[in-house]
C-alpha cells in the first residue's frame, strides 16, 4: 500500500473478510482476507492480503507471487455479466459474496491474458466502509491489524 500512497497519494480502506461474512467457492472452510480499496479517479484500487486459509487469492500468491491477481469491472447485473462472459469461451473459476457489500465471479480470459472480475456492489458501499474499514494513507496514519 505504502508504494500506491507515495506514488498516487491514495487513501486506502482496509476491512477484512471471513467464512462470517463472505462465500468463496474453492476456499476453505475458514479463511481470512484483507482487502484495501483506494479510488484514484474513475478507477478503484484494490489490495488484496491473503491473511489464513485458503483461498484462490493465497493459491495465486503461492504458485505466483506477488503483483496483479484480477482486473475487475463494475456491472449492473452480474447474471447477465456472467451470461456474456460465458458466452465468450471464459471459464468461471470462482464466485463470491461479501456481506452488506456486493456480489462478484472470476474468470479466466485467455485472449486477455488475465482473470477478469464482473462484480455488483452495494449502493450502500460508503456504509459499508465506514462501519467495517479503517482508513490508511501511509506509515504514519492508523495501520489495520
Amino acid at each position: 500500500m505504502d508504494g500506491y500512497v507515495a506514488s498516487m497519494n491514495l487513501t486506502f480502506s482496509v476491512f477484512e473478510v471471513t467464512e462470517a461474512n463472505s462465500t468463496f467457492s474453492g476456499s476453505s472452510p475458514q479463511f481470512r482476507l484483507r482487502i484495501a480499496v483506494a479510488l484514484a479517479g474513475l478507477v478503484s484500487v484494490e489490495l488484496i492480503q491473503p491473511a489464513g486459509g485458503t483461498t484462490l487469492h493465497s493459491q495465486h500468491l503461492q504458485s505466483r507471487g506477488p503483483g496483479l491477481h484480477h482486473m475487475g469491472v463494475y456491472v449492473p447485473n452480474l447474471a447477465k455479466a456472467q451470461s456474456g462472459l460465458a458466452a465468450r469461451g471464459y471459464r468461471s473459476i470462482m464466485e463470491g459474496k461479501i456481506q452488506e457489500l456486493g456480489d462478484f465471479a472470476y474468470f479466466e480470459a485467455p485472449d486477455l491474458h488475465c482473470i477478469v472480475e464482473p462484480l455488483h456492489l452495494s449502493a450502500n458501499l460508503p456504509i459499508f466502509l465506514a462501519r467495517n474499514a479503517v482508513s490508511y494513507s501511509g506509515p504514519k496514519s492508523r495501520r489495520p491489524s
